[in-house]
């Protein structure tokens, strides 16, 4: 019997369909205890200094403080990820596909302290929640603890409250590894022993991107991308190469007419210079994980079918 959670389809702004495995508990709660560990050290050290600098009620605050920032900073930072979801190859998405904002990192965040710390506090000193109220009182104050605890349990996605306020999910994304280069063109034994004319032409590249067309996306377009033509003799798969095309074109700026025959030579020959763009900026220090923040409006005009930017 399969218990893991469903898949997550998360639609991009571009209308592509990502799909991830939703984290199972056990992993969120891995996670999150070497998170907690981390955390409890690093406040034990805030309160040592804090009881020795600023007093008692500066300790409160900075712990508060401590709390709620290293988790915020961590998926900021992280990109949805802190140490104990990158040991779980877990991070945090939003569900409508759109970038992790510290507006919705906080929302998330903010919420554990009544669904997690509190109840966790009032489980360990009962007398600050029950006091002398009767025992109907103390059942009800129980169980609401026991539901804020437990409340990922009651839904197949693993949802916190601030999962479902936020518009987040935790899901299990292992790191991207850039594959096998699929736009390189690939020609029988026999066409690379003896190359003929025809051969040679058809291994030219038919478009031709500057240096502005390859600005726009980063390596995580580049990994969807790279899904895109694996998949495009799936059913269905023409009419997403199709789409795709279409967007790149409009984001990047290119204006030269594609048929819509060629849009998936046209998707090849962009992920295969995008792919030596990324490389090459790697290889001078220089990271794109992620397309720029607003589209191009203009730029170079784009250069004729076949002619390469250099030239040759």
């Amino acid at each position: 019997m399969n218990h893991l959670p469903p898949d997550e389809v998360v639609r991009t702004p571009e209308g592509l369909d990502l799909r991830f495995r939703v984290a199972t508990a056990s992993e969120r709660l891995l996670a999150f205890g070497t998170d907690a560990v981390i955390l409890g050290l690093l406040m034990l050290g805030v309160a040592f200094v804090c009881l020795y600098t600023v007093g008692l009620a500066g300790m409160v605050l900075w712990c508060f403080l401590l709390r709620h920032g290293y988790f915020v900073l961590s998926e900021i930072r992280g990109n949805g990820r802190t140490i104990g979801k990158r040991l779980q190859r877990l991070r945090v998405v939003r569900a409508d596909g759109g970038p992790l904002t510290a507006e919705v990192l906080l929302a998330r965040n903010l919420t554990r302290e009544i669904e997690l710390f509190l109840p966790l506090q009032l489980l360990a000193e009962p007398e600050i929640l029950v006091g002398d109220h009767g025992f109907a009182v103390r059942v009800v104050a129980f169980v609401w603890v026991l539901a804020l605890l437990f409340f990922p349990l009651t839904n197949r996605q693993r949802l916190r409250i601030g999962d479902l306020l936020a518009g987040t999910r935790v899901v299990y994304a292992p790191p991207a590894k850039l594959a096998t280069d699929l736009a390189a063109i690939r020609r029988p034994a026999s066409a690379r022993a003896a190359p003929t004319q025809a051969a040679v032409g058809q291994a030219a590249d038919e478009f031709a991107f500057a240096t502005t067309h390859l600005q726009v996306y980063g390596e995580r377009e580049l990994a969807v991308l790279e899904d895109v033509l694996r998949k495009s003799r799936l059913p269905g798969g023409a009419d997403t190469v199709a789409a795709v095309a279409a967007s790149i074109q409009n984001r990047i700026g290119w204006t030269a007419p594609v048929p819509a025959t060629a849009a998936h030579r046209f998707l090849q020959a962009f992920y295969a210079a995008q792919r030596r763009q990324l490389e090459q900026q790697l290889l001078l220090g220089r990271r794109k994980t992620r397309k720029s923040a607003t589209p191009r409006t203009g730029g170079a005009p784009a250069p004729e079918r076949g002619v390469h930017p250099d030239g040759e």
